[in-house]
């Protein structure tokens, strides 16, 4: 039943008269759709799994998974290099675990100059940070890393935070909570990496969950959790045989956002610098792949189609590769129809963008 003009313009009214008192968002009509924008997770796969392209602005997300999967190393500094290289953000690293190295970040493609890293002592102190971050206009792009890594700095009630069974996630409850609102408002893009833990309820052996207790899994709009995958990639370094690089797998555990939860996206990941294999995620299997998935590419016998290459047509998937990582332009060209495929297949109605205020 259509509401009549009269009560429209007095649900304006009623809009206007609670941002002028309350602040600016404080509220607005159902009818207005905010899209703040997107960052890659660096890899299109997943980008086109979630079916919003990446991680959206205004929201919590959350990256969990085994040790040693590369949480942090794969999809979270590629969200850094992402959100410098795509959109010109400022990053922002709660560090609560000592992993972020100046050239551990420039080899993956990240300006370390162009990252502020915050080493809190205590959980308190981290999510201070994190929300002096989500109110300011400085850090657009944050990553938490981690949430299963924080510990109490004691002023707290002990009773509660050690001696009851939950303290720590009540800590981590109230900290989530509390960034819920200046996230969205200020358009910020928040990334939780955490860690697993065994689920002790549970009828099945080796079933695991991420800590934080129920309210983190509330908080964050988009939930990954990385598996490892079947393939191992092993080559000679100096004699010896050693593991250079994995395939994982993402699985979307939690996707409010889109259409995109329990679909799963695999990628390539090499931690080792190795002459002849791609360091990183690697960027031009995962395009050619998702590429070819989604019709982008074209393939006719040993013969590979897309208007961004040389005459149109390459032979060979090392020849595609070749180029792709040479042509930052062609992964863009390629990208931009990937997400155009998502678009079409994404049943939502189309957002209307509220006035970037």
């Amino acid at each position: 039943m259509a509401v009549d003009q009269k009560k429209k313009d007095a649900a304006l009214k009623e809009v206007q008269r609670l941002n002028a008192k309350y602040g600016h968002k404080a509220a607005d009509l159902a009818s207005t759709r905010y899209d703040f924008g997107v960052t890659s997770t660096g890899v299109l796969a997943l980008d086109y799994k979630l079916g919003t392209g990446g991680w959206k602005d205004g929201h919590m997300h959350a990256i969990f998974g085994p040790r040693d999967i590369g949480k942090s190393s794969s999809l979270g500094i590629a969200s850094m290099r992402s959100a410098q290289t795509l959109r010109d953000r400022l990053c922002g690293v709660i560090a609560v675990e000592p992993g972020i190295d100046d050239r551990w970040l420039a080899k993956h493609g990240v300006d370390p100059s162009g990252v502020v890293v915050a080493r809190p002592d205590s959980a308190e102190e981290a999510f201070e940070i994190a929300l002096e971050w989500a109110s300011d206009d400085l850090i657009d792009h944050i990553l938490f890393d981690s949430i299963g890594a924080l510990v109490t700095d004691g002023e707290r009630d002990q009773d509660e935070l050690k001696s009851k069974v939950g303290g720590q996630s009540k800590l981590i409850t109230d900290g989530s909570k509390r960034l819920l609102m200046p996230v969205w408002k200020n358009k910020k893009c928040l990334i939780f990496i955490n860690q697993i833990r065994d689920e002790m309820n549970s009828r099945i052996p080796g079933q695991v969950k991420m800590p934080g207790g129920h309210a983190l899994e509330h908080a964050c709009s988009t939930i990954v959790q990385l598996k490892p995958g079947k393939d191992r990639y092993k080559t000679k370094v100096d004699g010896d045989e050693v593991e250079i690089g994995r395939t994982v797998v993402a699985v979307i555990q939690r996707n409010k956002l889109s259409e995109g939860s329990k679909q799963k996206a695999q990628f390539d990941f090499y931690e080792k610098e190795v002459e002849g294999y791609p360091f990183g995620i690697d960027l031009a299997a995962d395009v050619i792949a998702t590429g070819l998935s989604t019709g982008v590419i074209q393939k006719a016998g040993a013969w590979y189609r897309h208007d961004t290459f040389p005459d149109g047509r390459l032979q060979g998937k090392k020849g595609v590769a070749e180029f792709i990582a040479e042509t930052p332009e062609a992964v863009q060209k390629i990208r931009q129809g990937v997400l155009a495929k998502m678009q079409e297949l994404n049943r939502a109605p189309k957002t209307t963008t509220a006035e970037d205020e």
